[in-house]
């Protein structure tokens, strides 16, 4: 993201949305993990790896905070931090639904659940999409 801010002065809507997407969707492993039960995962690491961990979280929240401010300034702080607790829970939750395992797809269709896969990709521009303002600030 910080390399995407370097050469990039201007972003549309999309274009960030896409960006943001494509960044997650080279992490399957990350969206994995982060899937799991987060809270005893972290209950159970050692201090130092937790550290590393909230670190990188925390690097993480800070470019897509820069982003906004940089691609799209009709955002206030208030508007930016609503779009971050929307935004990351969101990560937290996405892999289930671009996972799907045979068994469970059985489960769903006995079930009476349409289900429509969609990558990881997708569901985050939607996502993204919704959540950022449109180009005319809207």
């Amino acid at each position: 993201m910080n390399a995407v801010m370097a050469r990039q002065e201007s972003m549309t809507r999309d274009e960030l949305a896409d960006t943001l997407a494509r960044s997650l969707t080279d992490r399957p492993r990350l969206l994995r993990l982060l899937s799991m039960n987060l809270y005893d995962m972290e209950a159970n690491s050692r201090p130092e790896c937790l550290a590393e961990f909230k670190t990188a979280f925390g690097a993480s929240l800070d470019a897509v905070t820069r982003m906004l401010e940089m691609y799209v300034p009709q955002m206030d702080g208030n508007a930016r931090q609503q779009f971050l607790y929307a935004f990351f829970p969101f990560i937290y939750g996405i892999y289930p639904y671009t996972s799907v395992t045979e068994k469970q797809k059985a489960a769903m269709a006995r079930a009476g659940i349409p289900y429509v896969y969609q990558s990881a990709y997708e569901l985050t521009c939607s996502c993204l999409r919704k959540l950022l303002p449109n180009d005319k600030g809207v």
